[in-house]
């Protein structure tokens, strides 16, 4: 257990029944730390309006801006209503046993992140945003090693180019994942309904699926997605006044399980994209009928089951 104030909070990590939530609804996050807190060597790409790049509770290296009003810049927010891609981050690797804040699911796996939103300044959550945007954050998450991608938006539109480019950095070893979205409807947003991409669906502190959370046919897995503490922007621009918030929405679900997908490849990096999505499917937990259903996919992903698979022998070595 963490020696964060704040990972009391994070039920999604670790629920022994705070605020009335029902005790082991969680990812069993402690546990799966007693085998990886994450390996530096695998990275996330965000692909949000940008992560504070100064965050002292975000384990990051510098990112990039794809858009077209700081291109090349650092990958953090730009306008004060840039505050969405901080928290995702946090969910993802926020540091942990430094005596600040919460900590993540995979808090020893680094963060990248690729501004590809524009926010728009009346800081409803829309924003603004060109396919190619998607298609370059895509392109320099890979080269720059990012083994998993997230992104916790749903588009106005669909694009060839991005699906291809989806489609073509998983053949090349990168997992996708995306919020499944917020409209309590039953099917999915794009991207999250691409193929090559992980639909996740939130989840409330009591395991039922969240009042909002999208779900329906294409749906992968489901994670905590309801009352989440993360990081949020430092300073009066965030969600809250403090520097850090609860958040509510499959954004915060979709990070969660991609963190998972990264702990996994934490310990065998190996690992094809195909082959961490079949783990995550053999050890998620059910939550409706067995096996498959479009309520929550696959099931409740959880760390420490994803973890624990992979103890077997393989040639006489063990993965960890």
């Amino acid at each position: 257990t963490p020696n964060d104030p704040g990972f009391g909070q994070s039920w999604g990590l670790h629920n022994y029944g705070q605020s009335g939530g029902t005790v082991d609804e969680d990812m069993d996050a402690p546990e799966a730390w007693d085998i990886t807190l994450g390996s530096s060597s695998i990275k996330v790409v965000v692909l949000d309006n940008g992560v504070q790049q100064d965050h002292p509770d975000i384990n990051q290296l510098p990112g990039t801006d794809t858009t077209s009003e700081t291109p090349g810049t650092s990958g953090g927010p730009v306008n004060s209503c840039d505050r969405h891609g901080t928290p995702v981050a946090g969910c993802i690797s926020g540091v942990a046993n430094n005596g600040i804040g919460g900590a993540g699911i995979a808090p020893g796996c680094i963060v990248l992140s690729a501004r590809t939103f524009i926010s728009t300044t009346n800081c409803s959550g829309s924003w603004t945003s060109a396919a190619s945007w998607t298609v370059n954050s895509l392109a320099w998450g890979e080269l720059n090693g990012a083994r998993v991608s997230n992104n916790s938006n749903y588009y106005g539109f669909t694009s060839s180019s991005i699906a291809d480019k989806y489609a073509q950095t998983k053949q090349n070893g990168m997992v996708h994942f995306a919020s499944a979205g917020n409209n309590t409807t039953s099917s999915l947003s794009y991207p999250g309904s691409l193929p090559s991409v992980n639909a996740i669906a939130a989840l409330n502190r009591n395991g039922g699926r969240a009042s909002f959370s999208n779900y329906g046919p294409g749906l992968d897995f489901s994670a905590p997605g309801e009352s989440i503490y993360t990081t949020d922007r430092t300073g009066s621009v965030g969600y809250a006044s403090s520097d850090y918030t609860l958040v509510n929405g499959t954004s915060f679900a979709s990070p969660y399980a991609a963190g998972v997908a990264a702990l996994i490849l934490s310990v065998n990096p190996l690992l094809s994209p195909g082959e961490v999505e079949q783990i995550l499917m053999s050890t998620s937990v059910d939550k409706d009928a067995p096996g498959y259903d479009t309520n929550y996919g696959w099931g409740a992903v959880n760390a420490h089951n994803a973890l624990e698979s992979l103890a077997s022998s393989v040639n006489g070595w063990m993965w960890y």
